[in-house]
């Protein structure tokens, strides 16, 4: 007798039945108000669905583009070795670092990390490069962060690249003198800016009121970052001791006078011409050089000198208002550039530590009090695309290209075309010349110097 077959409705109560069990020895209730077995299964069946297609899409990825190929990429990194290739012609030749591979393929992109095997069954050309050239080019530091520092103490001087973290307002005055010169050259640096001084002349030193002060040394770089002023001196007062204008009947030419105002008095030294606003260093200067000043300073009503001109004649004008030197043991220069204005914005600071938070990196050129750079700060990974301007920023707009690493060392770049070549696409930033031209020195770097073919290290 021939069976009846199984119907779907009796496998579906069997399968309900097995689940049924299955829910009673797992959660020790048959009543199956819901079937968290269930979805634990359907996840499972989802999770294998995906893992088969995520393996297909990876043989398939595998066979188009096999892992360690060269494929066309003009850049190629041997992945063990670290070793570069730039390929010519369908040839691979050695290059000896990252700048020299960028100018070679006129390619800013990232090298290609392939296996070794794959250079081997390549054909193979001489090396190429520029020894000495960066291995690495990192990301330009922004306008923003266009700021040149340098900082001394009694044994090491360091420049630093960017901004330096808390800023520390300018201080007093600092009286300096240049490394190797003793103090026959000496300056005071106040406002960010620097004058020359003569400790020979009682006058000048009273005036500033450095009795006692000693002149400490700095590097030429730390006084090229800071633009220079006229020498702070007594100035010549033409017809000194002459009458003085009409309404200021009773005094003589050079007589320095005291006017009040609502904020402060107001310094005034009497002319032939009218009178000329002053500061307290002028004034000073002034009175211990002139016999008719020698005295007290004159108090004058505002009403007295209302019909007098007041004129420009004595060059007094970049002298500091008051001098207050410090002995702080760490002296900085700041030059910094601003995009809005296009201008140059120069601060001496001092303190008890070196601006900024980096850990600046020793130089090989290290000399200690000797006058060269000592350490070089800029954070890292980052570099400066910078064209040499002056210290007032004269020359921001045609001065030379340059690349600095992150390692202080100073590269040139032959042009524009040559920069983009690199990767460097922005507009150059302007950077001191003084700074520059004391940090160690790279090679050009150029698309000829970079073609050269090199049988050996520094061998053509």
């Amino acid at each position: 007798m021939t069976g009846r077959s199984t119907t779907k409705l009796q496998i579906s109560g069997h399968r309900f039945l097995r689940r049924r069990m299955q829910h009673a020895l797992v959660r020790g209730d048959v009543q199956m108000l819901d079937d968290p077995m269930r979805a634990q299964g359907l996840s499972l069946s989802a999770g294998s669905v995906l893992a088969v297609i995520g393996l297909g899409v990876a043989a398939v990825l595998a066979f188009l583009q096999p892992r360690g190929a060269l494929g066309d990429a003009p850049i190629v990194m041997v992945r063990d070795t670290g070793a570069l290739y730039v390929r010519i012609d369908q040839n691979l030749h050695p290059v000896l670092n990252l700048a020299s591979a960028r100018l070679i393929t006129a390619s800013a992109a990232q090298p290609r990390l392939v296996s070794s095997s794959a250079v081997d069954r390549a054909a193979r050309g001489v090396t190429l490069g520029i020894p000495g050239a960066p291995d690495a080019i990192g990301p330009p530091i922004a306008p923003n962060e266009s700021e040149w520092s340098v900082c001394e103490d009694d044994s090491v001087s360091t420049a630093l690249v960017g901004p330096v973290g808390e800023k520390r307002a300018a201080t007093g005055s600092v009286l300096v003198s240049a490394a190797g010169e003793g103090a026959a050259t000496t300056y005071l640096l106040f406002h960010g800016r620097r004058a020359k001084v003569d400790l020979r002349n009682p006058a000048v030193v009273r005036a500033l009121a450095l009795d006692g002060v000693a002149p400490r040394t700095v590097t030429h770089t730390l006084l090229g970052t800071v633009p220079e002023v006229p020498e702070i001196a007594a100035p010549t007062i033409r017809d000194a001791g002459a009458p003085a204008p009409a309404p200021l009947h009773g005094l003589r030419v050079g007589t320095v006078i005291r006017v009040p105002h609502t904020e402060s008095p107001q310094h005034y030294v009497v002319l032939r011409t009218g009178v000329q606003r002053i500061g307290v260093v002028a004034a000073d200067l002034i009175r211990f050089t002139q016999p008719q000043g020698a005295r007290e300073i004159v108090t004058v009503e505002p009403g007295a000198i209302g019909a007098v001109p007041v004129v420009d004649e004595l060059p007094v004008g970049d002298f500091p208002e008051h001098v207050r030197a410090t002995t702080d043991p760490v002296v900085c220069a700041q030059w910094r550039w601003s995009p809005g204005s296009e201008s140059v914005v120069t601060e001496t600071v001092t303190g008890d530590a070196i601006l900024g938070e980096s850990r600046p990196v020793r130089l090989a050129q290290a000399d200690a009090a000797g006058g060269r750079i000592d350490a070089f700060g800029m954070s890292g990974g980052r570099t400066a695309y910078v064209r040499a301007a002056g210290v007032t920023g004269d020359g921001a707009r045609n001065g030379t290209l340059f690349l600095v690493s992150d390692a202080g060392v100073i590269f040139g770049i032959r042009d524009q075309e040559t920069a983009k070549r690199l990767g460097l696409t922005g507009d150059p930033l302007p950077a001191p010349w003084p700074l520059l031209a004391r940090l160690p020195h790279g090679p050009e770097l150029s698309v000829e110097a970079a073609s050269v073919a090199r049988d050996g290290m520094g061998t053509t």
